[in-house]
């Protein structure tokens, strides 16, 4: 308990400033860092590469393995000097960019867009380092059209505004128009309190005000929120591209919140899963801790309390994991890899 404590207190303070230190010195990085890559042929997609994540990581990235050019461009927020050295080991040509962050924190998910929807050279996609992707058509039907403004596949339902919104787990940004509507309104992608006064007739159009938010249960406009009511206020599209039961998209979700000082046993288990199916002896050193004094996901399933509703989603992991081995996760994803 003090571990926790202490680590949440240390990124909540550090958070702002590395908020601050993207804002004056990372948007000049990346801006210089792009210009030393080859012109895009297609959606570049962005992968956010959290600490701790490694294992959920390298079986996405497996998933992406011969797509066509561009190669994914990894943003390294807060991960560690091993962690940025293994990955630049095995996948020598694929661009990486190392987010200025302080010891043990990141930046938000708010402060990262910000900073691609600022100095992106042309549309991206966004790829949560634990979503699974296994119809490499996708990408293609994510491009952006002109009436776009952001292109997902995981939607969610706001009873207060009446309408379905986009989850960033796997979603595509028309940079041009989003980043338009930043400058003429004022506004960007970061978390959001309270609007300004002057946004209240745009936001009323779209069911949303002061006090109405996507998430009814939030107090506040979430990551990104505002600029999707502002986006759907203009006129724009918020496009949902439909995947089928063949070739689905697969998002675990929460393996980056928090600490492993608080996670539950269910949250543990997919780590365990994970771990065992990379299979990585690198990984499992380093990441020993997360699950100690737990030696085997076998053995805490036929343990664990079918009482607790979180195990209500065991089928769902099932299904990844033999989807990912039918892949050729494992071990022999690091070979590939």
């Amino acid at each position: 308990l003090p571990a926790a404590v202490a680590l949440r207190g240390w990124r909540r303070l550090a958070q702002p400033l590395n908020g601050a230190l993207s804002r004056a010195v990372d948007g000049a990085r990346l801006a210089a860092f792009q210009r030393r890559l080859p012109a895009a042929g297609g959606l570049q997609l962005c992968i956010i590469v959290m600490p701790q994540t490694l294992h959920f990581l390298l079986p996405c990235l497996a998933l992406l393995q011969g797509r066509s050019s561009p190669p994914p461009l990894l943003l390294f927020n807060g991960a560690t000097a091993w962690e940025r050295r293994l990955l630049r080991q095995r996948l020598p040509q694929w661009p990486m960019f190392r987010l200025l962050t302080l010891p043990a924190s990141s930046q938000s998910h708010g402060d990262v867009i910000n900073l691609l929807l600022r100095h992106a050279r042309a549309d991206f996609a966004l790829v949560d380092h634990d979503a699974y992707v296994f119809d490499p058509g996708l990408w293609a039907r994510l491009q952006p059209a002109p009436d776009d403004a952001v292109v997902g596949v995981f939607a969610q339902h706001s009873g207060g505004a009446g309408w379905d919104y986009p989850l960033t787990h796997v979603l595509a940004f028309n940079v041009g128009a989003l980043r338009g509507l930043m400058q003429r309104h004022g506004v960007d992608a970061r978390l959001c309190h309270q609007a300004p006064a002057r946004l209240a007739e745009n936001l009323a159009s779209v069911g949303l005000g002061r006090r109405r938010y996507l998430k009814d249960y939030q107090q506040f406009h979430d990551t990104l929120h505002l600029l999707l009511a502002l986006a759907r206020a203009d006129g724009l599209n918020l496009r949902f591209e439909p995947l089928s039961a063949a070739a689905p998209v697969l998002h675990v979700g929460g393996t980056s919140i928090g600490s492993h000082h608080t996670k539950d046993l269910f949250a543990l288990y997919i780590h365990l899963r994970f771990l065992a199916l990379v299979g990585d002896p690198v990984i499992q050193a380093h990441y020993a801790a997360l699950v100690r004094p737990l030696r085997s996901a076998d053995a805490l399933r036929q343990n664990h309390d079918p009482a607790d509703p979180a195990w209500q989603a065991l089928p769902v992991v099932d299904e990844l994991m033999q989807r990912l081995q039918a892949a050729g996760a494992g071990s022999a994803l690091n070979d590939r890899l």
